[in-house]
């Protein structure tokens, strides 16, 4: 009876903790790769936002003036700077610049600090007017992996991401690419 005693106040063995240490690591290795994609989901859905903000803006534009074009837009086949700053890299929190070329007129800013860098392409003139604009995003998500998106010369920091909608001034899209796809 003494020794039935003894044996029960041993603890684990070396199987048992092999063991439940095993099966910590099959549940880690599960759990981190959906939170990357979590957290990769959350930030798309903050990136989301603020196009749907552009888009506004640009549909007020042309709903007022019959193009999307303004005297604080890019002009006709140009392209606006980069939205914030491409001095700041990539993935990197940072406020909006109200200043940015091209952004004078933009009317709803992301509220607080953004990762992502915007820019904008203005289709051709038709008719006398811009019925396109192009809006294109690079990021960095840590859930993504690492394969390099293109983005412009110049931006610092490495983008895995990009998202290209071309947006026309009835309000509707096209479908939007994206590298690599949600």
């Amino acid at each position: 009876m003494d020794q039935n005693l003894r044996r029960q106040d041993r603890g684990f063995t070396l199987v048992e903790l092999m063991i439940v240490v095993a099966v910590i690591g099959v549940i880690a290795s599960l759990a981190i790769p959906n939170y990357m994609r979590f957290t990769a989901r959350t930030k798309r859905s903050e990136m989301l936002e603020t196009i749907s903000k552009i888009k506004l803006s640009f549909k007020n534009v042309a709903d007022n003036s019959g193009t999307f074009v303004t005297g604080a837009t890019a002009a006709a086949g140009a392209t606006s700077g980069i939205n914030p700053s491409v001095a700041v890299p990539v993935g990197t929190s940072t406020n909006w610049d109200t200043k940015a070329a091209g952004w004078g007129d933009f009317q709803f800013p992301p509220d607080g600090a953004v990762k992502m860098r915007y820019w904008y392409t203005m289709g051709p003139l038709v008719g006398g007017n811009v019925q396109d604009v192009t809006i294109t995003v690079c990021g960095s998500f840590a859930g993504l992996g690492s394969s390099p998106a293109v983005c412009p010369p110049g931006m610092t920091g490495t983008a895995n991401y990009r998202y290209d909608e071309v947006f026309h001034a009835s309000g509707s899209s096209d479908p939007p690419t994206e590298f690599p796809a949600f």
